[in-house]
């Protein structure tokens, strides 16, 4: 626990504004007790003090940030709109402390890295790699593409390696970058036995009469796009069975319940139990980028960049 001197130490700012950062601790621990008393013991502040940073918080921001009732205090609007910013705010600036006392300690920074789950496998090995050699510890997460987003922005990732997905929007907020690093293609596999196993320049309507193995979701972004270029084909895919896990659809593909549309980083390592069609038709592809927070440097920056340009599995 860290009392009020030492948070003293460290203020944010943005533009004219000033963020004393026990304006916003006392914010976050009034919301997470309920009664300014409750916060001051909480933070091993005076009651008077945790009230001054409040005050001094809403003088900023020009409107109350908390109210008192018989049932304790509790945010206002304007209070519940500030307090998402001030805990990554919050987190960010003790996740500062705490890695430059690790840099002393072991002359190699952290840095929090995000990636989607049919990525990992095929592609984190080389980034690790890549962040080790140029003195980083890379602290590796795995999640789906709206909270990899999420966590980038609000500073709990320094990086993520995501999609493009239709629908979603890509703008972000200033210092942060989204580069693109490769093209993945999405190829459509079938069993082995299949008569189209292997073949190349095949129409996708020639598939028109199979059942689909699908995301876990209709709004899955795989199978948006195949919804697309069967309509183009003049086909509604038929949905035999659905999972969120490329390894199991392989193996529904594998026993025959049907193909499916997996993305190149997600095929098996070894293609014994599928094969893969080449469809003529239809252009399956997505962009993949690196998202990075303003808290990426050059030297890190560079080194995700080389890794994930390299041939997957390099």
């Amino acid at each position: 626990m860290r009392n009020e001197d030492n948070s003293s130490l460290v203020n944010t700012y943005y533009g004219a504004t000033m963020l004393d950062l026990r304006q916003l601790r006392a914010l976050r621990t009034v919301s997470d007790e309920g009664s300014v008393l409750r916060a001051a013991t909480a933070l091993q502040w005076s009651q008077p003090t945790v009230t001054h940073h409040l005050r001094g918080l809403e003088r900023e921001l020009g409107a109350a940030v908390v109210t008192s009732g018989s049932g304790g205090t509790r945010l206002t609007a304007v209070g519940e709109a500030m307090l998402p910013h001030a805990i990554a705010i919050l987190d960010r600036s003790e996740r500062a402390v705490d890695e430059v006392r690790d840099l002393l300690a072991s002359e190699r920074r952290r840095i929090a890295i995000g990636v989607f789950p049919s990525a990992g496998a095929r592609l984190l090995p080389q980034v690790v790699r890549a962040l080790q050699g140029a003195g980083f510890e890379p602290l590796v997460s795995e999640a789906e593409l709206d909270p990899l987003m999420a966590a980038v922005v609000g500073l709990r990732l320094d990086a993520a390696i995501v999609y493009d997905a239709p629908g979603r929007p890509t703008i972000l907020p200033p210092g942060f970058r989204m580069i693109p690093v490769r093209q993945e293609h999405l190829a459509v596999i079938v069993p082995p036995a299949h008569p189209l196993a292997g073949r190349t320049g095949v129409p996708l309507a020639d598939l028109s009469d199979e059942g689909w193995i699908a995301g876990a979701t209709e709004a899955d972004p795989v199978d948006a796009a195949l919804a697309r270029a069967a309509e183009e084909a003049g086909f509604t895919p038929r949905i035999a069975m659905r999972s969120d896990d490329y390894a199991v659809v392989a193996a529904y593909v594998a026993a025959e319940f049907g193909v499916a549309l997996v993305p190149e980083l997600a095929l098996p390592a070894h293609l014994d139990a599928v094969a893969t069609v080449e469809i003529a038709d239809a252009v399956f592809e997505r962009r993949i980028f690196l998202v990075t927070a303003p808290t990426v440097g050059t030297a890190a920056r560079r080194a995700l960049e080389g890794a994930l340009r390299a041939p997957a599995g390099g």
